[in-house]
């Protein structure tokens, strides 16, 4: 069994829970991250093929299937319940078992708050099967939490999905990424 998939039945309570210091909720954080994501990607929106990397319980598909339609949404994640309720709610996503063994490239690889869940350890090798599942003109779009806001921190330290999370900086994302991953 995954981490994650012990979170996944009760994963929207305690996201909520989590933000209640916000006043804001999981489905306007999500629609943001999304509506940012299509602002800064120079892609018509119609023919990609997009992946949902760490989709979780499928907060962002909605928004991805909303502003990216005619587009093929795909989505993968470590929970296996998490992607059963994702396919249970989402027909039209295309479930991958890993992103890291499938032939299919894509247009968009998209990261929400994903990163920081994944060991320092083992970001690198990630990144680099990720970018390999990358069409040549493809991007990857990495959404992390803000290290330096206290608010994040606590949200975080008080989120029981991420007792275990190894925050990230932009610092340390940009390190990653000038590592030779990217040209």
């Amino acid at each position: 069994m995954a981490e994650f998939d012990k979170f996944a039945e009760n994963y929207h309570e305690s996201l909520r829970n989590s933000l209640a210091l916000t006043r804001t909720s999981d489905e306007y954080q999500a629609e943001y991250k999304v509506r940012l994501l299509k602002s800064r990607t120079a892609r018509s929106g119609t023919g990609l093929n997009i992946l949902d990397f760490g989709c979780g319980v499928g907060l962002s598909l909605p928004y991805l299937l909303e502003q990216f339609s005619g587009s093929n949404i795909f989505a993968t994640d470590v929970s296996e319940v998490s992607l059963q309720l994702v396919l249970a709610k989402f027909q039209q996503v295309k479930i991958i078992d890993s992103a890291l063994n499938t032939t299919e490239k894509f247009d968009i690889i998209f990261m929400s708050t994903v990163l920081h869940h994944i060991t320092a350890s083992a970001r690198v090798e990630i990144l680099e099967n990720l970018r390999a599942n990358l069409k040549q003109q493809g991007c990857l779009v990495v959404i992390e939490h803000n290290t330096h806001n206290p608010l994040t921190r606590r949200i975080v330290s008080n989120c029981p999905m991420d007792v275990d999370a190894e925050l990230i900086s932009m610092r340390d994302i940009k390190k990653l990424f000038s590592r030779g991953l990217w040209v």
